[in-house]
């Protein structure tokens, strides 16, 4: 998932349409941890790793992805311009694979 931040922010650098504010940092990374939850809870369902301490393991995962990702949008992203239709697809995707295919050409 970390490079999946990374990736995010490759992308995000190049695009030239939109600005990015703090709002669409904070947006992106609340939709990332959804995505985290839920591909979690698959993964755990199906893996039987469901006691109380791989909870809070994934649970700290994600809330550090999400972290990771605000720190590194605010630091090098806010202010500078996104193309509009990756953000769309960033704030809208449901899965890891389609947030790795956001930053797809």
């Amino acid at each position: 998932m970390k490079r999946t931040a990374l990736l995010l922010l490759a992308f995000a650098a190049a695009g030239c349409s939109k600005t990015m504010t703090d709002d669409s940092c904070r947006k992106v990374g609340e939709n990332m941890l959804q995505v985290w939850q839920a591909e979690s809870a698959k993964a755990a369902s199906t893996d039987g790793a469901d006691s109380e301490k791989a909870r809070n393991v994934i649970k700290s995962e994600g809330d550090k992805l999400v972290n990771d990702w605000l720190t590194e949008c605010k630091k090098e992203l806010m202010g500078r311009r996104v193309d509009p239709k990756e953000l769309d697809c960033l704030l809208t995707a449901k899965s890891i694979e389609q947030i790795n295919k956001c930053a797809e050409p």
